[in-house]
């Protein structure tokens, strides 16, 4: 295991398949394959898990005044069934690759298929297509971007910076559209390449005076904590987190104290999430 800065990261995996594959007959490919429709059924598993705790308001603070908890769990259902019919579609495509790649002789030569296992918390920078913001954007849209700087495990890139991300708006509610007159944009990533991910949340979150700041929230359904900023009822700033804020975002300074209603993210301000669950990643 090797150490960087503290942090453990583990080691790249080379998984040699060729003796299973002369065994069964099954290609290397074609193993990989079945390993990522596996994975990709189970996020959507988690996915629709996920929306039916949103629906029945599971996790829901029962402090929380009753019109923003309605605004911001609707907002979340709406984000969360985007990702759900996005992850659909990936797993149909990974289980219609797995079959023909199973259907297919393997080939006489073994080959060595490179696993690498990215840990939950790998910080994820992300250079954004274009502004949004509140006025533009509503929760369950979703938005593009492109990595800012290369993904690295054990000194093998994962994901090289430029590649293209997808994410999806969880929350949108310009100032004064809370009953507190608070207001907020919060974004998710949902997809990193060819590769799905779970990550937390970014929001950006205003007050009825215009000051803006940025907050890290852990989870893709952290409900309790967003509805703890948004309202900030019986306690103060990240205490609503219950110790899942990572801290303020790059740039924040630059949406500075405004009259304008408007929350945004700025396409000038690189976006940085982590991952909420670890990731296993095959490269070709």
């Amino acid at each position: 295991m090797l150490k960087r800065n503290g942090l453990s990261l583990p080691l790249v995996t080379l998984i040699v398949l060729g003796g299973m594959a002369c065994e069964k007959k099954v290609s290397p490919e074609a193993l990989a394959a079945q390993e990522a429709t596996k994975s990709a059924d189970d996020r959507v598993a988690r996915l629709e898990q996920q929306l039916a705790d949103l629906k029945v308001g599971k996790h829901a603070p029962k402090e929380a005044d009753k019109d923003t908890l309605d605004q911001v769990a609707r907002n979340e259902q709406k984000a969360v069934e985007r990702q759900l019919q996005a992850a659909k579609k990936r797993a149909e495509a990974k289980k219609r690759e797995a079959e023909q790649l199973a259907a297919a002789p393997a080939p006489k030569a073994a080959a060595k298929a490179v696993v690498v296992d990215v840990l939950a918390g790998t910080p994820i920078e992300v250079r954004l297509d274009q502004d949004l913001a509140t006025d533009k954007q509503q929760a369950g849209d979703t938005w593009t971007g492109t990595l800012a700087s290369p993904v690295l495990v054990g000194g093998v890139t994962v994901w090289p910076a430029g590649t293209v991300v997808h994410g999806v708006v969880s929350q949108s509610a310009p100032l004064g559209r809370l009953a507190n007159g608070k207001g907020g944009l919060a974004i998710r990533l949902t997809e990193i390449g060819a590769n799905d991910v779970d990550t937390d949340t970014h929001l950006v979150v205003g007050d009825k005076r215009g000051e803006r700041n940025a907050k890290i929230i852990g989870g893709g359904a952290a409900l309790g904590a967003l509805i703890g900023i948004l309202t900030d009822k019986n306690n103060k700033n990240d205490h609503a987190l219950g110790g899942a804020a990572i801290g303020a975002a790059a740039g924040t300074a630059a949406a500075a104290a405004s009259a304008d209603t408007v929350v945004r993210m700025k396409v000038a301000n690189p976006v940085t999430f982590t991952l909420s669950a670890p990731e296993r990643v095959t490269l070709r």
